[in-house]
């Protein structure tokens, strides 16, 4: 977690998971399908937040190559995220912005 291309931290509900990876996934250039939302949702509940090995890391290899990071927070409803890469300033204001408002709203 320690990785300087590292951005974009925060939590969201566990139920806006999903489109919050779609967002992501949108802003690199990836379509993320069912296949990618099973991998991520099956992934989930072997990650922990507190642990540090605990995180769970999913490529996103658009035309701007993104890692999306994810961590369960056992005992709550609300999932960890991060992502890694090197976006331009307008895509890391954009991933920033998703994460405020997937922060802030549940998304179903």
């Amino acid at each position: 977690m320690a990785d300087p291309a590292s951005f974009g931290g925060g939590w969201i509900s566990e139920e806006g998971l999903r489109p919050f990876c779609e967002t992501i996934a949108e802003f690199s250039g990836y379509e993320f399908d069912d296949l990618d939302g099973q991998a991520v949702g099956n992934a989930l509940p072997g990650t922990d937040v507190v642990k540090p090995d605990g995180w769970y890391d999913y490529p996103l290899s658009g035309r701007m190559p993104l890692t999306l990071l994810v961590a369960d927070d056992p005992g709550s409803s609300v999932v960890f995220v991060r992502v890694t890469g090197n976006p331009g300033d307008r895509t890391r204001a954009q991933i920033e912005a998703a994460l405020h408002i997937f922060s802030m709203y549940t998304v179903r």
